[in-house]
């Protein structure tokens, strides 16, 4: 009888565990397919109930992962953010120097991999609705300094590695440098520069500005 009940117990726990990590992936699988959404088309494009078919789930559940369309819009421009490829940069374990991290992170942004492509598609959306839907503003500001702070900091690495010219002024050449990469990457999404022709220009950039 005892073994019986402790069958029951183990199952009981395994079911518990199931469901305890069951959320999770259903709001991963929500932030993947919104984002895909918004990459195909765009933020005014975005149907609740077409995201939670992509995903798997019902619409109930994505209301109670997100509670509004806005709320999906935020998380998944979020999500998307935090794949991008300059999150890297952040890795306390990089073994490249300052200046390799800093110019592969940055190119890396301008990749036809279809999973990068998308994520800058959202990121570029969402930037530009910002002009117009002030609620998005505070989020982006916040990324974006998420975003030109990990650059400082490979930055310093640099200085320190000697990488990296010694004289710059660290934020402001960060700032400088997420700006050509959100430039060339709309340019480049739009259609009216190649990719290789940016990612050219770019990395002239990169060396103009750090090299010592």
């Amino acid at each position: 009888m005892a073994e019986v009940e402790s069958a029951r117990g183990a199952r009981s726990g395994e079911v518990a565990q199931a469901e305890h990590r069951r959320p999770q992936s259903a709001r991963e699988a929500i932030l993947e397919a919104a984002a895909r959404n918004i990459a195909r088309q765009g933020i005014q494009g975005l149907r609740v109930e077409q995201v939670a078919e992509d995903a798997g789930v019902s619409t109930a559940l994505l209301y109670y992962h997100f509670e509004s369309r806005a709320g999906l819009v935020a998380a998944a421009f979020e999500y998307a953010s935090e794949q991008a490829p300059s999150t890297a940069l952040r890795l306390e374990d990089d073994t490249r120097s300052g200046y390799e991290a800093v110019r592969q992170s940055l190119l890396a942004e301008l990749d036809e991999d279809p999973a990068v492509r998308d994520y800058s598609i959202v990121w570029g959306d969402v930037s530009a609705s910002a002009v117009f839907e002030a609620e998005l503003r505070p989020l982006l500001r916040s990324i974006t300094g998420s975003w030109r702070d990990a650059v400082a900091g490979a930055i310093e690495r640099g200085i320190r590695d000697g990488s990296i010219r010694a004289d710059l002024d660290v934020d402001a050449t960060a700032e400088l440098l997420i700006v050509l990469v959100d430039g060339f990457c709309m340019r480049w999404l739009s259609g009216s520069l190649e990719l290789e022709r940016a990612r050219a220009l770019l990395e002239k950039a990169i060396a103009a500005l750090l090299e010592p």
